[in-house]
């Protein structure tokens, strides 16, 4: 896909992909300390990719693509949930096979933010 977007809506999508990437590595390191010295990473980077799905909704133009940024909104906040429970003591959170979901999400929207900026 190599069609022009504006300038905000690439930003958007580069910011959201690299929450993506920061979390499939955090569900994957299991050498990261990811709920010491009050940092909760796991949880921390759901909410960053709920907030940026939820935020460049109205910024993209094609309905494809806002289909599919209120469905990862939905499914963030759903294992944001789980990982609140978990570190409530209440349930046992995320695991690494989560990291496939947010893999599949990645890839859902890499080719969307290869778009070029308009005015490039």
């Amino acid at each position: 896909m190599t069609e022009k977007m504006t300038p905000i809506l690439k930003w958007q999508y580069e910011q959201l992909l690299k929450e993506m990437l920061l979390l499939q590595n955090h569900l994957t390191d299991q050498d990261c300390p990811c709920e010491t010295e009050s940092e909760m990473c796991v949880r921390k980077h759901l909410l960053i990719i709920e907030a940026y799905a939820q935020e460049t909704i109205p910024l993209e133009t094609e309905q494809e693509f806002q289909t599919k940024l209120q469905q990862l909104a939905v499914e963030a906040k759903e294992k944001r949930n789980a990982e609140e429970r978990m570190l409530r003591g209440e349930d046992l959170g995320l695991t690494k096979d989560d990291s496939e979901w947010v893999r599949r999400w990645r890839k859902e929207f890499e080719p969307r933010s290869l778009s070029k900026p308009e005015g490039t």
